[in-house]
């Protein structure tokens, strides 16, 4: 091994080292409940509850390009489990548990965050700038996961007077079955080098449910002696367990009659001109409309005359079957079998189409046409048979009429003889 190959492991062992201790400041510091403030040139702080990170100094590096406060107790935590045997160490697993203390004195884990390291699998990455880089990116995961697990808001809410979260740092497989029925398991992270390959990963609980050991103590004075061990519920208001989502409501239907509403601290005079200007651009009534109504009109008209027609007694209602033919040789009113549009009768889910309602009102107008001649007929073939009958009596009285035309030029005559 050349001495070039030993200082790059030696550089990779210092950032895995450092990479551990920023993912247990991480995760540790997102349960404290408590703010990260960014103090220049100072290193104390009056508040309990906020986290000072004295940046710009020689001695604090922003490591990984992110600016990350140290805890000594957690510092000191994950030191003693390395022991500077980082390989070593994480060959074993470095574990970090999250759990949860009430007053009553009932535990609870939340969550297992682990960091290993295991046996090479791609040896393509060898550059040190390109695993620095990436190790970036696995902390940038680790700080932005660590804000979305349930446990993270359950930190937020805490206090003295309801339950503490506190943490653990150890070495070894964690005990998922702490964490009950299904629970859930997110891969941080994975990167290949070649000391090895590392990987995050956490394992969060879902049921947030507190099933307490049975515990023999000696129940005072006036207390009820059957204890039963019922399960504790550990509730937040602010971050139910189940959060109702957003129904999608269905659109409500726009009325276009109703005038628009008017939004605060707006113009009631303009909204007025803006209004009639718009009314003023719509168009009319569409002429559908105006069919329509003219196709009530002559159903209207077609039903009246039909029944005129059938409560008229006479020669017309014996003509009809004789004539009937006659109007449809005359007007040649389409069948429905041989009709065009009559395939839009046919055609299924077709009653509702505007398509449809033209071919019927075509339709009906064609056989309103057909009707209106029929009844023309009716009446010239009753002037007709008149006709006929007084042309008959004419004829009858053609010798009267020869007699008097006969007995006219006679007197004419005899007149001029006479003169």
């Amino acid at each position: 091994m050349s001495s070039a190959d030993a200082q790059d492991r030696l550089k990779l062992y210092k950032f895995t080292k450092i990479l551990t201790l920023k993912i247990a400041q991480i995760v540790v510091q997102s349960r404290q409940g408590r703010k990260i403030v960014h103090l220049y040139n100072t290193t104390k702080s009056s508040d309990d509850n906020v986290i000072c990170d004295t940046t710009c100094t020689p001695n604090n590096l922003q490591w990984f390009n992110l600016s990350i406060p140290d805890v000594p107790d957690v510092n000191n935590d994950t030191k003693r489990v390395l022991n500077g045997e980082v390989i070593q160490a994480l060959s074993n697993v470095l574990c970090i548990e999250i759990s949860l203390h009430t007053n009553d004195g009932d535990d609870m884990v939340l969550e297992f965050w682990t960091v290993k390291i295991g046996p090479l699998h791609d040896a393509t990455i060898t550059s040190i700038s390109t695993i620095y880089y990436r190790m970036s990116i696995m902390l940038k995961s680790t700080l932005s996961i660590s804000r979305i697990t349930p446990a993270y808001k359950m930190s937020r809410l805490q206090n003295k007077d309801c339950y503490q979260i506190s943490h653990k740092i150890y070495g070894g497989q964690p005990n998922l079955d702490l964490l009950g029925k299904k629970y859930k398991n997110i891969k941080v992270g994975k990167l290949h080098m070649p000391i090895g390959t590392v990987e995050i990963e956490v394992s969060y609980r879902t049921e947030m449910t507190i099933l307490p050991e049975p515990r023999s103590r000696v129940p005072s004075y006036g207390e009820v002696q059957n204890i039963s061990n019922s399960d504790i519920m550990v509730k937040s208001d602010h971050f139910p367990k189940e959060i109702p989502r957003k129904t999608n409501c269905d659109k409500k239907k726009v009325d276009l009659s109703k005038p628009l509403t008017a939004g605060a601290f707006v113009d009631t005079i303009k909204l007025r001109e803006l209004h009639d200007a718009l009314y003023q651009q719509l168009p009319p009534a569409p002429p559908m409309e105006w069919l329509l109504a003219e196709k009530d009109k002559m159903e209207k008209k077609i039903n009246l005359s039909m029944a005129d027609a059938l409560s008229k007694p006479g020669p017309s209602s014996e003509a009809e079957p004789t004539l009937a033919p006659d109007a449809s040789k005359a007007v040649e009113v389409p069948k429905c079998k041989d009709n065009k549009y009559a395939s839009l009768m046919d055609f299924p889910f077709a009653d509702g189409s505007p398509i449809t309602e033209l071919a019927n009102f075509y339709q009906e107008c064609l056989q309103a046409r057909s009707a209106s001649e029929a009844w023309t007929n009716e009446s010239i073939s009753t002037d007709s048979e008149s006709l006929s009958q007084q042309l008959k009596m004419y004829e009858e009285a053609v010798p009267e009429f020869d007699s008097m035309v006969e007995s006219m030029f006679s007197n004419t005559e005899y007149g001029s003889d006479h003169t």
